[in-house]
């Protein structure tokens, strides 16, 4: 591989001040640059772009190309074994010195630690001027991986934990393939996509979600159906650079969906509501537990659910719409009854021998209801649309370490609990109308209301229940051994 320069400036030679770094695809600037520009109006030129005035090309070292990616991102390759790509500005001639001063050190360390790169490979770079290093990986074509030429510790590269060496390779597979799709133009007929593969893959998860409803891949059955469309169109299409970026972001999805449910591995996670991490559990308070019955159990009923949500510290993206439209729908519809029981409340006040303060108690807790879920459906309008990495984010600054979702679920019951007793307080006027008229406290309705009050807060032993079901059963039964022993004893 030859260096492009002949003399190295100054400049050039303060590049190798640093050390070549080790990086991912993902630990790249290539959407975090910070450069900005500034349009401004210009004169044209005669004939400017025409056939017979075309502009004086920009020009590059012998062995390197331009291209661009279909997203807009220029880059640029050298012909060499193995290929070298760079994002850094290569119409820059200190941008030429530096990079070619990084090639040599690439090469060096390559003979110094008796490293094999294969000439189907590429060396990407990424020089940084602020500390003038050089961020580098190496994809291996052949093997479909990422490697780099030392050791380094994965949390150091940004990469998830893993469990075996077969689990890390599914993530330096996904890291592959996220290379092969930010550079897809230079080498588009030389890729093996192997589209019949997935396709089949992309036809077994269609299948999946269509007939589980626990289904851990993370797209739907319809979403599916496009992808496989997607693949049927590639194989009819002459391969170009759009066709190799869109078929490697799907297999990066399939990569990333086998990393986690540990695809392969002793211990895999074969439905979304399965658990297969040692993560620490979380126990309620007794402060939560006691303000959940008085909320009727509604904030428990919501920690179950948000922990079916997020089992693992993984959040699929249509189930949690669902979930966050549904409370968005239990928000507005206790908030359009609340509105009415508080008009109701309002007209009792001039009612003669109502309770003025029954009222005043259920007015405040419509009150409570309604602006609880004004703001509640406000501030989540976002989550009835949001993607899975929204969802993750929200739920991970939601899940406490010690309570889990406890206070998050508690925030949602709020306006269906406070509707509740609003409605209580405001049922409880026709005991205080008996009392008026009869002079006398209508102690069976309102024990009653008291009963039902405490079924609904819980405050009732669990294992009671109306009979019927597991009730009557047991009476059944205690019926035909009582009958069984009479027959014995005749």
């Amino acid at each position: 591989m030859p260096s492009q320069v002949n003399v190295p400036t100054e400049l050039s030679k303060q590049a190798l001040s640093g050390t070549l770094e080790p990086t991912t695809v993902l630990g790249s600037r290539r959407y975090t640059k910070r450069a900005r520009v500034c349009p401004g109006h210009t004169t044209i030129r005669t004939g400017l772009h025409s056939s017979g005035k075309e502009p004086e090309p920009q020009y590059l070292p012998p062995g390197w190309c331009a291209y661009t990616h279909p997203e807009g991102q220029h880059y640029f390759s050298h012909d060499s074994n193995p290929r070298v790509i760079t994002e850094a500005n290569l119409y820059s001639l200190a941008t030429q010195e530096v990079v070619a001063l990084w090639i040599e050190e690439f090469q060096r360390q390559c003979i110094e630690r008796n490293i094999t790169v294969l000439d189907d490979a590429e060396f990407y770079l990424e020089p940084d001027e602020e500390s003038n290093s050089c961020r580098y990986y190496v994809a291996d074509y052949a093997n479909r991986v990422i490697f780099w030429l030392e050791e380094v510790a994965t949390d150091l590269l940004g990469l998830p934990a893993t469990v075996t060496d077969s689990h890390l390779r599914i993530a330096l597979e996904e890291h592959y393939w996220t290379h092969v799709e930010y550079f897809s133009m230079h080498r588009c007929r030389q890729v093996n996509l192997s589209l019949e593969g997935l396709k089949t893959i992309l036809l077994h998860a269609r299948v999946d979600q269509l007939t589980s409803a626990t289904s851990t891949f993370p797209y739907g059955a319809n979403e599916c159906s496009e992808f496989l469309n997607v693949v049927k169109t590639a194989q009819e299409c002459t391969p170009d650079g759009n066709i190799v970026a869109s078929i490697a972001r799907l297999w990066n999805i399939v990569l990333h969906h086998r990393f986690t449910i540990h695809h392969g591995e002793q211990f895999a996670r074969l439905s979304r509501d399965q658990s297969i991490l040692d993560c620490p559990a979380t126990t309620p308070s007794r402060l939560f537990r006691a303000i959940s019955r008085l909320c009727f159990r509604i904030p428990e009923a919501n920690v179950h659910e948000l922990d079916e949500l997020y089992v693992d510290n993984l959040v699929y993206a249509e189930p949690w719409r669902n979930a966050m439209k549904a409370h968005r729908d239990d928000w507005l519809l206790h908030a359009s009854w609340a509105l009415g029981l508080l008009i109701v409340d309002m007209v009792s006040l001039v009612v003669p021998r109502l309770s003025h303060h029954l009222a005043l108690a259920s007015m405040l807790a419509c009150n409570m209801s309604l602006v609880s879920a004004v703001i509640l459906s406000t501030r989540h309008q976002w989550a009835t649309t949001s993607d899975a990495s929204d969802a993750a984010t929200y739920l991970s600054a939601a899940k406490q370490e010690s309570s889990g979702f406890c206070w998050t679920a508690l925030a949602f019951s709020l306006p269906k609990a406070s509707f509740l007793w609003a409605l209580l307080l405001s049922s409880m006027q026709g005991v205080a109308w008996i009392a008026a008229i009869a002079d006398v406290y209508a102690l069976v309705p309102a024990f009653l209301l008291l009963i039902a009050a405490g079924l609904c807060c819980g405050a009732l032993p669990g294992g009671w229940e109306w009979p019927s079901g597991r009730f009557c059963a047991r009476i059944r039964a205690a019926i035909c051994r009582r009958h069984k022993a009479d027959e014995c004893a005749v």
